[in-house]
């Protein structure tokens, strides 16, 4: 019986084309979509903070002037009002030469130039760090210049070079972008793939007189309950891998997509895709389906409670909120630092876990205390939507 109603309702699911388009058409579309218009947008605004940059100056002096025509990007204005113009964004930074500028230099004094620029504008910040390069580069000319005017070397004052070395392989740092956005999206999308069904199986058909009916046939309660939460498990795992597979395919085209050098994009690709080995995408899935079996068994509870399909919609609101906050949370945490409680939070455990795999870490300790909080979190939900279901004041529309 249960696995009649289980087919029952998945048939009535996808003939529905509005399944298909929630499903499975949105999340291929929606992700890449949004993953490119950011990344479009960011190199768009980004590029043209960075053009036809235009400053004021106050105070002379030609060596500082030079040093920022260099850079062809950068116009020299003289407002009225520089300080008023910065505020209304009419130039992008101020540059205040130091009235003794030329005497403090040929006394070998420090000469100060102070960059005025507006933090809440991000066109004044790049502006303030392009300034900030080219008068650093003048700075670096003016000390070789007291340097051999004193006969040493610019490396007889530098005894000590510091330089870094990433000890990083390719594949962590594909799996460390990966961890840092595929939790978010495994825990939200699975959320949302079962939201809609959550809601048309219960409060849907309440509304529509349809459960009142199911409920005379020979399927006992409980075979109609968890034939509707398989259902609604599916439409959400199904989901959940949808966009799991089709944001791991365009994070391994981002890097051409973005302009990357070929050779460096195809090895960046080539590492994103090799992340996914066999045994991670076996515990993926399992983690997919028991959150959707979670999420299912919540959802019906709550859409059981409702008398319209509108109100159950209502109600489904904060399973999206806490799906977010879950994947927020370890976002931007390091991977090998991860509080233990994690782990046994309901899906904050499950993104913890991913975003250990997909960097690296095998923690079998970890991943027995996610699969085994979330077989409990998972056994009481059920429990708790049997006993909603087997109330009638709480199934049928009254």
């Amino acid at each position: 019986m249960i696995g009649v109603i289980l087919r029952k309702e998945l048939l009535d699911l996808f003939r529905d084309r509005k399944t298909w388009m929630a499903t499975v058409i949105l999340p291929i579309v929606l992700w890449p979509a949004l993953i490119l218009l950011m990344v479009n947008l960011q190199v768009m605004s980004e590029n043209q903070a960075r053009q036809n940059v235009p400053i004021a100056i106050q105070g002379h002096q030609s060596r500082v002037e030079e040093a920022l025509w260099a850079d062809g990007h950068i116009q020299i204005v003289q407002p009225a009002d520089p300080l008023g113009a910065l505020r209304a964004g009419d130039v992008r930074a101020i540059v205040r030469i130091d009235d003794q500028f030329d005497n403090k230099i040929a006394h070998r004094q420090t000469a100060t130039v102070t960059v005025v620029y507006n933090a809440s504008n991000s066109n004044s910040q790049a502006a303030y760090d392009l300034v900030s390069q080219r008068l650093r580069a003048l700075g670096k000319q003016l000390e070789a210049e007291r340097l051999r005017a004193l006969g040493l070397t610019e490396q007889a004052v530098t005894p000590l070079a510091i330089t870094g070395e990433d000890a990083s392989t390719q594949g962590q740092k594909a799996g460390s972008l990966l961890g840092f956005i595929i939790p978010l999206m495994l825990i939200l999308s699975t959320a949302t793939g079962a939201m809609p069904a959550a809601t048309d199986f219960m409060a849907g058909e309440k509304e529509r007189g349809t459960l009142e009916a199911l409920l005379t046939t020979p399927a006992s309660a409980r075979s109609i309950l968890l034939g509707k939460m398989g259902a609604t498990a599916v439409m959400g795992a199904l989901s959940g891998v949808i966009s799991v597979v089709v944001m791991m395919v365009t994070f391994s085209r981002l890097p051409a997509m973005a302009g990357a050098a070929s050779g460096t994009a195809g090895e960046f690709a080539r590492s994103i895709l090799t992340v996914l080995t066999p045994g991670l995408a076996v515990v993926m899935l399992v983690m997919i389906l028991l959150v959707a079996l979670l999420f299912a068994a919540l959802m019906l509870t709550v859409s059981s409670y409702a008398k319209s399909f509108k109100e159950s919609q209502t109600y489904m609101t904060p399973f999206v909120l806490v799906a977010a906050v879950a994947g927020y949370m370890v976002m931007f945490a390091a991977p090998d630092a991860l509080p233990g409680w994690y782990f046994v939070v309901p899906f904050v455990n499950v993104a913890a876990l991913m975003k250990e795999l997909l960097y690296g870490i095998m923690n079998a300790g970890h991943a027995a205390l996610v699969i085994g909080s979330l077989a409990v979190y998972t056994a009481g939900a059920v429990a708790l939507a049997a006993a909603a279901f087997g109330r009638e004041s709480l199934v049928v529309r009254g």
